[in-house]
Formats: structure tokens, C-alpha cells, sequence
């Protein structure tokens, strides 16, 4: 009698253990997704725009002033990489976040000593024939872009599983000006049909895994699929 509960006990455990990993495993800590921003602003050759963004801190607790430790910041992986563009390039090393801070502590600034303020954005249009690219040089065309010149993208993997249910925001800084609040429309153009965030703020507001385009300032926004 006391072997069969012992192994009555030994089984029980087993299965808790089985049924605790399979748990684990339907929850992935991370979900990084390909997904596209692009903001129209006309800007001066040279110039550049950076991208903050993340959670506001009036949505979600544990936020703090540093994209290190703040529940507000959300992991990225940039994904123009191996290009001619060495302002771009150095700033987004060491980029693993997009927050609301600037830059990060570990995030350099240009040979000119010039100091990233965020999130390095590269200037695009939807010209074929326009004689650099964002794949060669870091700049110009890029089949993302199908909506006109002066459109500055940021393209990353984003955790999604740290957004809120897929949501996030950002707004464009250009030099010391940041974007106005806005009151983004209740539905975006585009593809996807995605309904709207589950709150609301003065922000932009993304959809991780897709392609989102906005305007500097604007409530307008458009969302569709990335394309392959």
C-alpha cells in the first residue's frame, strides 16, 4: 500500500511538471515581428529625424526615465543593416529599444561627434529611378515605401509581446522638435483591418508586424501587411 502511494505521489508530480513546461512553452517571452514605420516630413539634405516611442507612462506601471530598465520601452533589432549610410550606421549601434528617452546609454554618436536622440529614421521614396537605395546606401529608394518622397523609415523586428495587445506609439523628433500631440483617426487606411488601440493618447499609434504610415503632425494614419 505504502509503494502504490509513493508511486501515486511520483506520477502526480510528473504530470505537474509536464503540464508546467507545456505552459512555459505556449508562452514565448519574446515575439519579435518585422514591422515598418514610415513618416512623411519634408526635411534639408543632412538632416535627419529620430523616432521615439514605446508605452506612455500613463497606460502601464514600472516606467521609468531610462529605456534600460523602464516597462514602457519596447526591445528592437534594426533591420537596415551593411549600407554606405555612416551616420545611420552608428547610430543605430547599440539601439535595443524603443523608448522615449533619447539615446541609450551605450548608443554612440556619429565621427562628427553628433549624439543620437532616439531612433535613427532614413529618408525614402517610392522613385525607382532614383539613384541611390536604402539597401546599398542607406537612403533613397525602397519598395516599402509605396507612398510618395520624403517619407523617413524605421525598419525593425519588435518584440511584440511587450506592446499592448499589438499596439504601440512614437512620435518623430526632428533636431529639437517634436511631433504635436494628435488625435489619431479612429480607423487606418490600408490592407488591415485591425480595428483601434484599446486606449488613447496624443501619440501615433502602430501595429506591431505591420507596415504603418504616417504624417508629421497629422492624425491621418494607414496600416497594411509588410510585404514579402
Amino acid at each position: 500500500m505504502k509503494s502504490m502511494l509513493v508511486l501515486a505521489l511520483v506520477l502526480t508530480i510528473s504530470i505537474q511538471w509536464v503540464f508546467a513546461d507545456d505552459t512555459a512553452a505556449a508562452v514565448p517571452d519574446e515575439d519579435f515581428q518585422r514591422t515598418v514605420i514610415l513618416l512623411q516630413k519634408k526635411v534639408g539634405y543632412g538632416d535627419f529625424v529620430f523616432l521615439r516611442g514605446g508605452i506612455n507612462h500613463d497606460q502601464r506601471e514600472e516606467c521609468t526615465g531610462d529605456a534600460e530598465t523602464s516597462a514602457c520601452a519596447i526591445p528592437i533589432r534594426a533591420n537596415i543593416v551593411g549600407n554606405n549610410n555612416t551616420e545611420y550606421n552608428a547610430w543605430s549601434t547599440n539601439d535595443t529599444k524603443l523608448d522615449w528617452y533619447g539615446a541609450e546609454s551605450d548608443q554612440p554618436g556619429t565621427d562628427a561627434g553628433v549624439a543620437a536622440d532616439g531612433t535613427p529614421m532614413v529618408w525614402t521614396t517610392n522613385d525607382v529611378n532614383y539613384t541611390a537605395t536604402v539597401s546599398s546606401d542607406g537612403y533613397g529608394y525602397t519598395p516599402l515605401n509605396a507612398f510618395g518622397e520624403d517619407y523617413l523609415m524605421a525598419d525593425l523586428d519588435i518584440d511584440c509581446s511587450k506592446t499592448e495587445e499589438g499596439w504601440f506609439e512614437l512620435k518623430g523628433k526632428f533636431k529639437s522638435e517634436w511631433e504635436s500631440d494628435i488625435s489619431q483617426d479612429e480607423t487606418c487606411q490600408g490592407n488591415a483591418d485591425l480595428g483601434a488601440p484599446g486606449y488613447t493618447s496624443g501619440n501615433h499609434f502602430a501595429k506591431c508586424g505591420y507596415l504603418n504610415a504616417f504624417v508629421f503632425n497629422s492624425n491621418a494614419c494607414h496600416i497594411d501587411s509588410v510585404p514579402e
